[in-house]
């Protein structure tokens, strides 16, 4: 019997070693998922929402390094994944989407719709089943391209291609891109190293490109007696290091922030030097700036530096180290003036609320009370920020920050995502109660049916924090930004899941036990004021 391009499809994906598909099933591409689960051992996470999926394959992507793979049916479950597959690209996270579509003569089907335009109007790259004989190319070139180009590449089926005979003796073939070893221009590294040989006060900075690179990048920053720093996206990468400054940017604590500003230059490896890690401009003021990086296409992107160096940011570390005790360049002694292990502090704990609680306050509590050996995903809203900084992680794979498109309630679906490339290592969502209700409620109960091991804080201050803000500001009633949500508790419960309430600090201090004692998803509503919730 011959082999159908859905079995083929399904058994090419196992061959280029795809362990877990995220999608919602339609008559487009239930064939293909059932035989990647039954005649190829696949495993299958049920999205409740086409665009979960996506935010699923997305999170499994940003944990595991690997691309996430996601599948939908066609029309209305290609548009769903619009606003997922626009974070992704944003979020420069490789995954591709396997799309069935309607027959190309059908053209009064309800479901048909432009997809190509559909998916390049996300920043998605597109490829297609061409036909039953290039099968294994087409996916192969969707595979390649989505690690290559750091984006999601849709790969469009037919759906009479994806129900007729495959041809035969289809095999993946390579579908990975050759490996990055950039090596670095002799100009541009001689530009980089004269600016860190004259530098007095260094801050060597590490992006998420350079999660990698930790060795190298500590043994130039001890050489040249510099302290060193992150991005948000690599937050833990020199966790123990002695002159570790934390979060450089927005996000730094009071020690980093006096550091930054003595500092006269910044050696950034793997760094895109956002708004956010500059703050807004005003930490680069005045310094020489090194950006290196082994993509041309983030050099400058956001700050244009003092020298650019387009090479592995291992190999660029090593090679500085070389020529500066080569050209025998005395270290700079910063961090004679530096107090060691102090600069990543946040300053003082606050103290608990005498009513209620204070955030500030519960977040720190809630960082000595959730797992150690969690990852952490953050869904995107007025909660954030201070979330980010205060909720440590152990190393930059175990952070997944799903603001890059600045949409509230992808949380969820990530969470879900990062747990299947987690290796049984519980994972903690802290999310708002709007982007609960507009993203998290359906996929929570996914979390239930898979059995993960998630722990969701809900934020819970009654309101859409940042218009809360807005109209507060204006002294404007902030009623249309009010929701009275029903009782999340009993809403995880009847999901299948556990809830719980904290209301005070008592509340807060049962917790540990009821943590203990999980056996699936819990979700714990946390009640806040939302006239006491910190802005961005």
């Amino acid at each position: 019997m011959a082999e159908k391009v859905h079995d083929a499809l399904a058994r090419l994906l196992a061959e280029a070693g795809v362990e877990v598909l995220f999608g919602v099933t339609g008559d487009a591409n239930l064939f293909m998922v059932d035989a990647f689960v039954r005649a190829r051992g696949g495993r299958y996470v049920a999205a409740a929402y086409e665009g979960g999926s996506v935010l699923m394959a997305s999170g499994y992507a940003s944990v595991s390094g690997r691309v996430g793979v996601a599948t939908v049916t066609h029309g209305p479950a290609v548009t769903n994944c619009v606003t997922a597959l626009a974070d992704a690209v944003k979020s420069r996270l490789p995954v591709v989407l396997i799309c069935g579509d309607t027959r190309s003569e059908d053209r009064t089907n309800l479901q048909n719709v432009p997809q190509r335009e559909v998916i390049l109007a996300s920043g998605a790259g597109w490829e297609e089943v061409h036909s039953p004989g290039t099968v294994a190319a087409d996916l192969a070139r969707a595979l390649r391209r989505a690690q290559a180009e750091l984006r999601p590449v849709a790969l469009n089926v037919a759906i009479d291609l994806m129900k007729s005979d495959a041809a035969e003796g289809l095999r993946i073939g390579p579908h990975a891109p050759p490996p990055r070893e950039v090596a670095p221009g002799e100009g541009a590294l001689d530009d980089a190293i004269g600016i860190a040989a004259a530098a007095r006060r260094p801050v060597v900075l590490a992006g998420r490109g350079a999660v990698g690179a930790r060795d190298a990048i500590l043994r130039l920053a001890d050489r040249l007696e510099a302290p060193v720093a992150t991005t948000l996206k690599a937050k833990g990468l020199f966790r123990g290091a002695p002159y570790d400054m934390g979060v450089f940017g927005t996000l730094s604590g009071p020690e980093a922030v006096e550091t930054i500003l003595k500092a006269d230059c910044i050696l950034a490896f793997g760094a895109s030097l956002t708004e956010y890690t500059s703050a807004h401009g005003a930490y680069f003021d005045g310094k020489r700036v090194v950006q290196v990086s082994d993509r041309a296409d983030t050099i400058g992107s956001f700050h244009h530096p003092d020298a650019a160096v387009i090479g592995d940011p291992a190999r660029v570390a090593e090679a500085m180290v070389y020529w500066l005790d080569e050209a025998e360049i005395a270290p700079s002694g910063f961090t004679a003036d530096l107090e060691a292990g102090g600069l990543a502090g946040l300053g003082p704990v606050p103290k608990p609320a005498r009513d209620g609680l204070d955030y500030l306050w519960l977040l720190h509590r809630l960082n000595a009370i959730l797992p150690d050996d969690r990852i952490y995903v953050t869904d995107a809203g007025r909660h954030m920020v201070k979330a980010l900084q205060i909720l440590d992680v152990p190393d930059p794979l175990s952070l997944v920050q799903t603001a890059s498109l600045g949409s509230i309630g992808l949380g969820m679906g990530y969470a879900v995502g990062a747990a299947e490339a987690a290796g049984g290592r519980p994972v903690v969502l802290t999310t708002g109660d709007g982007g609960f209700m507009l993203g998290g409620l359906t996929e929570f109960n996914t979390a239930v049916r898979q059995g993960t091991d998630l722990i969701v804080i809900l934020m819970n201050d009654g309101a859409y924090g940042a218009e809360h803000v807005v109209l507060r500001d204006r002294q404007m009633d902030p009623g249309v930004a009010m929701f009275d949500w029903p009782d999340f508790a009993p809403l995880a419960d009847a999901l299948g899941g556990t809830g719980v309430t904290v209301r005070s600090a008592a509340d807060l201090d049962a917790l540990p036990g009821v943590l203990a004692a999980r056996t699936g998803p819990i979700l714990v509503d946390v009640k806040l004021d939302p006239d006491r919730m910190p802005f961005y």
